[in-house]
């Protein structure tokens, strides 16, 4: 039963980000920003990569979050160069920019970054 969700959720997937390449709309829109339109192997890459780089963000994310716990309870009062505030505050914004950023590679990304 796990294998034939598995394999439904890949088939869902894969029909989306394929759907949405071909949706008329999005093509013009990469046109006209002077951006490569994503073809077939940036949307494979970015179906690849995407889990990598949620592992990877969710991971980056947890353990910045962890590892700045106790130094920012510790150090909250303590001034610091953050903008003439405290060194909590700065290690606030560190642990809240860690978990910032794109969580998906988007198939134009592929595309800018590797060529099609």
């Amino acid at each position: 039963m796990k294998k034939q969700l598995s394999l439904v959720i890949g088939t869902v997937v894969l029909a989306g980000g394929l759907l949405i390449s071909a949706n008329p709309s999005v093509a013009q829109e990469a046109g006209a920003s002077g951006q490569p339109r994503p073809g077939f192997f940036s949307i494979l890459g970015s179906i690849l990569l995407t889990p990598l780089q949620l592992v990877s963000k969710t991971v980056t994310c947890v353990g910045t979050q962890v590892t700045a716990a106790v130094p920012y309870v510790a150090t909250f009062g303590v001034e610091g160069a953050y903008d003439g505030g405290t060194n909590g505050r700065d290690i606030g914004e560190t642990a809240r920019r860690s978990c910032t950023g794109s969580w998906i590679v988007r198939p134009s990304q592929v595309a800018q970054d590797y060529g099609e």
